[in-house]
């Protein structure tokens, strides 16, 4: 008996044995990244108080795509010509949007119907954001430890889950491709620095290069801010050259990652082939080509004279590039992009400039995004480059040059949200580093008992600034809960007022009677922001929406509300238009006093992108006669001409449905 007790005993502790050995510091460290990931689904879930509905314009149409694709399979996307979009021509998917959000989030429902999970596609779409905006926080833990240790990446992780800015776009129902764009900007992050580190294998250097180039391609496929991340590692390339950090594993590893990521692009119908062909893709080229250059000449070469050779030749190939894309052989950089990377530029497409997110923002703009963090986010900066190594150069860099694009263009806040958490956890960090006991590792311990003699650090002053990082950082809680504690757009009807203690409905009304009452083929015509609303939730057919970039278009339809009835009806005809629906947003109890959301405030950008004259329209006194004798004026004011009979109105009369009746207008 007492042997088998022993053989017992010698096999449970064997057992034991192999249970892996977590102590305090593991727990407590795993705890905070716990808190952390709380904190990010609680800020992101708190708009399904008023309801669960997909936010804004765009993500609805990410949602009707998901529905499709699961409906019809993923194949069905390649050969989808929606015919509800921009009518009459209809719309080819596959060569005007992007795949990645899409698939993953058929992909994700279908894997949770394998596993028994009885969801809807809509409910998959309203939470994707909720997903991705934590799975970006585990990234940024990762990342953080990697530049500076696990304080670093708990505090990278917190303020990620805590980012207004970020939060914006991975709240409940915003289904749309930054989801996947900021994710995987942290990820590629992640992979390719690891991927550099000089004590790894050369198999898992290669693998993380792999992953990296996987990510790439993942960002490529969805979103179309991804040359940024491009740009990013042509840069870091450059400067490793200018400031000699460079080794050959970074060339192995950028060569690599890029190579993945631009074969898996050339795949994306929207990029095909002729996506190599752009600026930054022979930037790319320009850079490895640099590099291999460095490479044949690095050991034959004194120090000074290789550095001139390679500011030498990357001047050659940046003018090269220039010149190419000069004479039209590769694609220039234009548009809105343009914009970005020089912002004296004015947004000459009135249609890009109606857009309220491509105005530039303003300096106060990055404290009220990011409160402290930002402050924090150029000292910790400060500190990379002060104790640069390649990741830090990296980390430097991607703060850096996102400040500078997000100050061009107010959206463009998203993308400095991971950077501002990254470079704030290090700087805080190495701002903490006097108050850190002796408990730390053996190196922190010996740093914080140096600075501590040399500024005369104690417990007390610990305590004070403890206590003042603490303080310094609720408003970055306020601010957040407040931001994230709002309904969705559809939720409030494009109108963020309380009518009677609760958010007006209209918009919610209107596109329901429309779904319901309006016959199949009918073709409503309204201003290009609500054409997404209108296809998915009434399922009716739209001249435009948030992606028609044919101004010839979205013209027409600003002089059809702009012009007369005489002038209007011609037009409407010509696309066999059957309702017009016009959204005036105005006070209630005040009719003549408008809300800043509706085509009563938007009617300007109807006379400048089809390119009327404004003058006739406005003067120093306000809007003319010729505005008020407009066809979108006479029927906001629910004053309609012959052809236009009233078939809905909403409960505050702020989204209005007209039926077009021709015959009425020729007796």
């Amino acid at each position: 008996m007492a042997r088998r007790t022993g053989m017992v005993g010698g096999f449970l502790g064997r057992v034991s044995s192999l249970r892996p050995r977590l102590d305090t510091r593991t727990v407590l460290e795993a705890s905070t990244l716990c808190m952390a990931l709380i904190l990010a689904v609680v800020f992101r879930v708190l708009k399904v108080r008023w309801g669960p509905y997909i936010d804004a314009y765009d993500p609805l149409f990410q949602y009707r795509v998901t529905e499709y694709v699961v409906k019809n399979g993923y194949a069905a996307w390649f050969t989808w010509h929606d015919t509800l979009s921009w009518y009459p021509m209809g719309r080819d998917i596959a060569h005007s949007s992007f795949l990645g959000v899409p698939f993953a989030a058929a992909f994700i429902y279908q894997l949770l119907q394998f596993f028994g999970f009885n969801v809807s596609v809509f409910n998959v779409c309203l939470y994707f954001p909720v997903l991705m905006g934590v799975v970006t926080c585990i990234v940024m833990y990762f990342l953080g430890k990697d530049l500076g240790g696990s304080s670093v990446g708990l505090f990278a992780a917190f303020f990620t889950a805590i980012s207004e800015a970020f939060i914006s776009r991975t709240a409940l129902g915003f289904f749309d491709t930054e989801n996947i764009g900021i994710f995987g900007m942290a990820a590629i992050s992640l992979f390719f620095l690891r991927s550099t580190r000089k004590d790894r294998p050369a198999w898992e250097k290669v693998a993380y290069a792999v992953a990296a180039g996987l990510c790439l391609g993942f960002i490529f496929a969805s979103w179309g801010a991804s040359r940024y991340v491009v740009g990013l590692l042509v840069l870091f390339m450059v400067a490793s050259l200018l400031t000699n950090l460079y080794t050959r594993d970074y060339l192995v590893s950028f060569g690599v990652t890029m190579g993945v990521g631009m074969l898996l692009g050339t795949q994306v119908p929207k990029l095909g082939v002729e996506f190599l062909l752009s600026t930054e893709n022979f930037m790319f080229v320009a850079v490895l080509l640099t590099a291999l250059v460095y490479e044949a000449v690095r050991e034959r070469i004194e120090a000074g004279r290789l550095l001139l050779m390679v500011v030498g030749v990357l001047v050659v190939l940046a003018a090269g590039v220039y010149g190419l894309g000069a004479m039209g052989v590769i694609n220039p950089i234009g548009g809105k992009f343009l914009r970005v990377i020089d912002p004296r530029r004015a947004l000459a497409n009135p249609l890009y400039a109606s857009v309220a997110e491509h105005k530039r923002s303003i300096w106060s703009r990055f404290f009220s995004d990011f409160g402290i963090t930002f402050p924090l986010g150029m000292l910790g900066a400060y500190f990379a480059l002060k104790n640069m190594d390649g990741k830090r150069l990296y980390g430097a860099l991607y703060f850096v040059s996102a400040v500078y694009f997000a100050g061009a263009m107010s959206r463009l806040s998203l993308i400095l949200s991971i950077p501002a958490a990254l470079m704030a956890s290090y700087g805080l960090k190495e701002l903490m580093t006097p108050f850190i006991g002796a408990a730390g590792r053996r190196e922190e311990a010996r740093r914080a008992r140096r600075r501590r003699a040399a500024f005369g650090m104690s417990k007390e002053m610990a305590l004070v600034f403890s206590v003042f990082i603490f303080v310094a950082s609720m408003p970055i809680f306020w601010g957040t809960a407040e931001s994230a504690n709002v309904p969705t757009q559809l939720a409030y009807s494009s109108v963020p007022a309380l009518l009677g203690g609760s958010f007006p409905q209209d918009w919610l009304q209107a596109l329901s009677w429309m779904r319901d009452n309006l016959p199949d083929d009918a073709i409503v015509v309204s201003w290009w922001d609500y054409g997404y609303w209108i296809e998915a939730l009434a399922n009716k057919t739209t001249l435009a929406d948030g992606a028609t970039m044919n101004r010839t278009q979205i013209g027409n339809i600003g002089k059809i509300m702009m012009l007369n009835q005489s002038g209007s009806l011609p037009i409407l005809e010509k696309y066999n238009a059957t309702h017009i629906v016009v959204f005036n947003a105005f006070n209630p109890s005040n009719p003549s006093q408008a809300i800043g959301h509706g085509d009563n405030v938007k009617w300007t950008w109807m006379v400048e992108i089809p390119n009327l004259n404004i003058t006739e329209y406005m003067d120093e006194k306000g809007p003319t006669d010729k505005y008020r004798t407009s066809t979108l004026y006479r029927l906001m004011t629910r004053m309609p001409d012959t052809a236009f009979r009233l078939a809905f109105s909403s409960q505050f009369n702020f989204v209005l449905v007209y039926e077009i009746d021709y015959e009425a207008a020729q007796t």
